[in-house]
């Protein structure tokens, strides 16, 4: 009798072995990075100086914790040429206020506040994922590059854990700039056709959404797109929008070769330089480390190039039409 009840005991504990064991490894091939994601999250915790004891993360939060960047990986915002106008309204609506909020400066208006979502469209290669990296270092926030293709789970409901894992996640870690690039792929307007899995996933991001606009919490939505009139429905009442086209110098230049453009960067240079070079050789050695100084701090910008540019099209053309009455 006891040795059928020691083979009974055997048999189940063996099944339960087997069956954690078979959890475990479909747990693993649902998601085989789990496990990298969990290792990178201690790190990033670790980095961050969050206490584990305090900030708990689900394995839906730790898949998204995989797409995140620190802040100083974006470039400066002066770098980016091009769209100036674009950057003095990201500047005057997201990053002041945003900066405001995180030094923790009451303002005595409640309505000084960020959208919670920026709208970047325009053709393909006109910078807007380097606007939204740059808008997270200049407000020193974490920066998610959102993967669409996260969401496309082949279990039910998972989506839906996914996208609130996005917000929640994005809470714990603000400030934050979430990116979604291509974002009509996911918010596109409402159709009555639409698959039962993505009306939810859409329901459930606009009202996590939503969430945030009434909270003071410093994660901002930024979409990419070069489809707005796809959005523009869904997601109107919480985007600021701005329009990004691509730079019109490319077309200006298009007549003019390889040296033609070299000698034109060259001539602006040698233009940005000129005052502080007949300072640096007029004056004596004693204010030479000061003229040095100021060399290092000049920055060639867009502008410069521009009006050199343009100068440079004119010589060329007083050039071809003096050469043009020589010959009759």
């Amino acid at each position: 009798m006891s040795t059928i009840i020691v083979n009974s005991v055997c048999t189940i504990a063996s099944a339960a072995l087997a069956a954690f064991i078979l959890t475990r490894a479909l747990k693993r091939l649902k998601n085989p990075d789990l496990e990298a994601a969990k290792k990178r999250m201690a790190d990033l915790m670790k980095l961050l100086k969050l206490d584990p004891k305090k900030v708990k993360l689900n394995s839906y939060e730790v898949r998204i914790a995989t797409m995140i960047s620190m802040a100083n990986e974006g470039i400066d915002i002066d770098e980016i040429g091009g769209c100036a106008a674009i950057l003095d309204q990201l500047q005057e609506n997201i990053i002041f206020p945003l900066r405001l909020m995180a030094a923790k400066v009451i303002v005595p208006s409640s309505l000084y506040t960020p959208p919670k979502g920026v709208l970047l469209h325009g053709p393909p290669g006109c910078g807007k994922t380097l606007i939204a990296r740059a808008i997270a270092k200049k407000v020193d926030a974490f920066f998610i590059n959102f993967d669409i293709a996260v969401l496309n789970d082949m279990f039910y409901g998972e989506t839906a854990k996914l996208t609130k894992a996005l917000f929640t996640f994005s809470e714990k870690v603000q400030p934050c700039v979430i990116f979604i690039d291509e974002i009509d792929s996911v918010l596109r307007t409402r159709q009555h056709f639409d698959h039962e899995v993505s009306a939810i996933m859409k329901t459930q991001f606009m009202a996590l959404w939503d969430g945030f606009l009434n909270s003071d919490s410093t994660v901002i939505v930024i979409g990419a797109t070069n489809r707005p009139q796809d959005t523009k429905q869904l997601c109107a009442a919480f985007l600021f929008e701005c329009t990004c086209r691509s730079p019109t110098w490319p077309l200006e230049t298009s007549s003019l070769s390889g040296s033609d453009l070299k000698e034109v960067v060259r001539l602006a240079c040698l233009s940005r330089y000129r005052s502080v070079i007949q300072d640096l050789v007029g004056n004596n050695p004693s204010e030479q480390q000061l003229q040095e100084q100021r060399i290092a701090e000049i920055t060639l910008s867009h502008d410069d190039v521009i009006r050199t540019l343009n100068d440079f099209k004119i010589r060329t053309m007083e050039t071809i039409a003096a050469n043009f009455i020589s010959l009759d």
